[in-house]
């Protein structure tokens, strides 16, 4: 890709009309750098509008703040040398923008999914949620997050950051949820309460205006009734909760996105090979409760990290989840392992966020996983399952 070409006049537009409200860059080219993703939002400070480029890594974040020039170089940099692909989003439109393995550009015109804002010059005191307090929402009122003139309730407010942050994170994968003449299909294995749920379907119907069915199964009978009634309430037409086990569970059609949130512990394992079988494209899932693990780990693998019972729990937890992540890698899945809230609210706070992409072949992972497999003498539910399948 040239720097000249019609991609490099068309972001020069935008930087200099300042009309940019945000881009994700992803696709990495076969050169590996140490990020596999970078994003872009702009900021107010006190010397002006700058960039926010953040660059995302497997267990961090790094951030830098460039002037409009220095980012529109930076992205014409990345896209020339790292990425293949861009979503950038406007007012007007957003623009979705591929470059060939030979380096030809493609730039992709869509209807637009943001509405423009004013940059917030006051970013470092105030947080900027994609739930707004003082918005009155139906379905946090009728939950209890909130009163009927929007204010968090205090005792709500970790489930209103909660339920933010979970909303950062879908926006994230909005990049693989193809927009097509069928309804994005999304299982919610474990919805319990659904507050995370109901909050996903307003943020992708009621915000994005996509085609969405969303289907949340429980264990708990009276939940499900509830979520239900809830649904009916607050008029989400095109969400249903049913009382039944993930291993039942048929799905009718493409699964596009699959979500497990705090499933007890091989429930996990059940939702995420659900997920490969259907070839979903978005897997989200935050673990619970495994105990699974705990009773495979013998002392003498390591007999100082595994002498105490409660230190031996929390590495038991977090082989599991290391060994999911390089499972879903051999499927093909780019996989990262995140923080899902702060530990103050929950210790149970790991995301498992996956995308199917055809450049991951799974053999380095395979290999990875086998010496994994042999230092800890494990034999996970998941790998089972996947390999049944």
């Amino acid at each position: 890709m040239k720097k000249v070409d019609e991609f490099g006049v068309f972001l020069n537009n935008l930087m200099q009309s300042q009309q940019l409200l945000a881009c994700s860059l992803s696709k990495l080219r076969k050169k590996a750098t140490p990020f596999d993703k970078v994003s872009v939002r702009p900021l107010g400070l006190k010397g002006g509008l700058v960039y926010q480029v953040t660059y995302h890594y497997a267990q961090k974040e790094l951030h830098h703040n460039l002037t409009p020039k220095q980012t529109e170089e930076r992205i014409l940099e990345l896209m020339d040398q790292v990425f293949r692909q861009g979503h950038f989003f406007t007012p007007e439109a957003d623009w979705q923008v591929l470059v060939s393995k030979k380096g030809a550009t493609t730039m992709l015109q869509h209807p637009p999914s943001r509405k423009a804002q004013e940059v917030n010059f006051e970013h470092n005191r105030s947080k900027q949620y994609l739930l707004q307090e003082g918005t009155p929402y139906p379905f946090l009122v009728e939950l209890g997050v909130m009163n009927s003139a929007g204010k968090v309730l205090a005792k709500r407010y970790h489930k209103f950051r909660q339920l933010n942050k979970y909303l950062e994170v879908i926006e994230d994968c909005l990049p693989y949820l193809k927009e097509n003449e069928e309804p994005l299909r999304i299982v919610d294995f474990g919805s319990g309460k659904a507050y995370l749920t109901f909050a996903l379907y307003h943020y992708l119907v009621e915000h994005l205006k996509r085609d969405v069915q969303i289907i949340g199964l429980d264990l708990k009978e009276d939940v499900v009734s509830f979520c239900n009634a809830m649904a009916t309430k607050v008029g989400f037409e095109h969400l249903t909760f049913t009382h039944q086990d993930i291993r039942d569970f048929r799905a009718q059609g493409q699964v596009d996105m699959v979500v497990s949130l705090h499933a007890c512990d091989v429930a996990t394992d059940y939702a995420l090979a659900q997920a490969v079988k259907w070839g979903t494209q978005v897997i989200l899932a935050v673990p619970c409760c495994q105990h699974e693990v705990f009773t495979q780990l013998e002392q003498r693998a390591d007999p100082v990290l595994l002498e105490h019972g409660i230190v031996k729990e929390r590495v038991a937890a977090l082989i599991t989840d290391a060994a999911r992540a390089k499972l879903l890698e051999m499927e093909g899945y780019n996989v990262r392992i995140m923080e899902f809230i702060d530990l103050e609210h929950t210790p149970k706070n790991l995301l498992i966020r996956a995308f199917r992409e055809s450049r991951f072949s799974g053999d380095q992972a395979r290999r990875d996983y086998a010496h994994f497999k042999e230092i800890w003498g494990i034999a996970p539910t998941l790998e089972t399952l996947l390999t049944k399948s």
